[in-house]
């Protein structure tokens, strides 16, 4: 247990130092190896391997590809065009708009930074135009970016379903109410406080042609999240093929429909598909190795005799995790964090009776919420950089949006439903 906690502690001071979380997890593992039995050594790579070699990972780099294509593609500005012909007049029409783009933009992309890299600029600037604060539109825009790895299909999700064995369609469904129920939290935040913030209302005339070919846009780029739905839940294609239906129907609609996307922009989603799922996928294959270092040295089972001996309610241990992953969120990326800590926390809250989708969602949504909270969130520094904005100004402007994300968090912890209801009734899980 000893040469553990060492090399636990060389995997925090890494993590601190700023090494990449793929190397800090990988050398504080092979210091755990080379401490106990270095004969070990050699079975590292069949190990990394072996947490690489899964089916349903594959999904992951298709559906980071088939969103860059639509981000190259225009389809943020498009989507933007539409939501603001359907809710752009009322008064804080744009607040409302950035709010529902970022939600359904999310069925797109799947991930926050994806929401902030292609409709950031665009809310930011269109916000400030019309008279809105440039704090208060900054702020909404990484708020609002976190329904993106909550609505499906979530990389996240997938990649949580992946690591822990779980039926994808199932997480990726799991998470659909709790991000509608953040967007809607964040809808009735403006709804109440729209006068009190002085929000603008524009009045915005189109034409009978720019609706017909406002809607089309629009609704051509909603059918492809609808088609992956249909198909995974639906029994047609598994989600690695979902997947690949995606890429062809953002390259069909990118290049027949839109006409807007080169070789060049092809080239260049490709160069950054392969750079996300490279870091995706060396994480994962040295999370093997240090899964390996956990289970020789039984620490989840010494977790969860010490969490056990704290309180036998399902829901205290769900609080006292909350608190952990939080803490963890403000610190490392989602991703690595799922990674790392899913199979520790995982076991022991289904052991405790959590369902492992209802702990799935609630671990993702914990997680989500660390994108927009200091020192390391990720999606603070890009809307710094997007909306040119300090770091403090933004943090600031942020704290309404803190407390309704911890509220639908505490929401979603204590009732089960908002995870489980829709794949119960999609007959997914009993």
């Amino acid at each position: 247990m000893l040469y553990f906690w060492i090399s636990t502690g060389v995997l925090v001071i890494l993590i601190i130092l700023g090494s990449p979380i793929a190397f800090a997890i990988g050398i504080s593992s092979i210091a755990f190896i080379l401490m106990t039995d270095p004969v070990n050594l050699i079975n590292v790579p069949l190990r990394m391997f072996a947490g690489i070699n899964s089916f349903t990972l594959l999904a992951l780099p298709f559906f980071i590809l088939a969103a860059e294509i639509m981000i190259r593609a225009g389809v943020s500005t498009k989507l933007f065009q539409w939501v603001n012909l359907i809710v752009g007049k009322m008064r804080g029409g744009l607040a409302y708009v950035n709010i529902l783009i970022s939600t359904i933009f999310g069925s797109i992309s799947g991930a926050a930074l994806s929401d902030i890299a292609a409709l950031g600029k665009v809310e930011i600037s269109s916000m400030v135009e019309n008279g809105y604060r440039k704090d208060f539109s900054c702020a909404l825009t990484a708020a609002s970016s976190l329904q993106s790895p909550l609505i499906p299909p979530s990389s996240i999700a997938i990649l949580y379903a992946g690591i822990m064995n779980l039926s994808v369609g199932s997480v990726l469904l799991g998470g659909a109410l709790p991000g509608i129920l953040l967007g809607a939290a964040q809808v009735f935040y403006i709804f109440l406080n729209g006068r009190k913030l002085n929000l603008p209302k524009i009045n915005q005339e189109f034409s009978k042609e720019e609706v017909f070919r406002i809607w089309k846009d629009g609704l051509i780029a909603l059918c492809m999240p609808l088609i992956i739905l249909v198909g995974i839940v639906g029994g047609i294609f598994t989600p690695t093929e979902a997947a690949a239906v995606a890429v062809l129907y953002s390259l069909l609609a990118a290049i027949i429909v839109y006409r807007k996307i080169t070789l060049k922009d092809l080239y260049n989603a490709i160069t950054e598909t392969v750079k996300t799922s490279s870091i995706l996928f060396i994480i994962v294959s040295c999370a093997s190795i240090f899964s390996w270092v956990l289970s020789s040295e039984r620490i989840p089972e010494h977790i969860a005799k010490f969490l056990i001996s704290i309180t036998k309610n399902k829901y205290i241990l769900l609080t006292v995790i909350n608190i952990l992953l939080i803490i963890v969120g403000m610190w490392m990326e989602t991703g690595a964090a799922i990674i790392l800590f899913a199979p520790i926390l995982a076991p022991i809250a289904v052991r405790m009776g959590v369902h492992p989708i209802h702990f799935a969602i609630v671990m993702i949504l914990n997680l989500v919420i660390g994108l927009i909270t200091p020192p390391v969130g990720v999606v603070l520094y890009a809307t710094c950089k997007v909306g040119d904005i300090s770091f403090e100004n933004l943090v600031k402007a942020l704290k309404p949006y803190f407390i309704i994300s911890f509220i639908v968090l505490l929401i979603v912890t204590y009732i089960p439903d908002f995870a489980l209801t829709l794949p119960r009734t999609f007959r997914l899980i009993p």
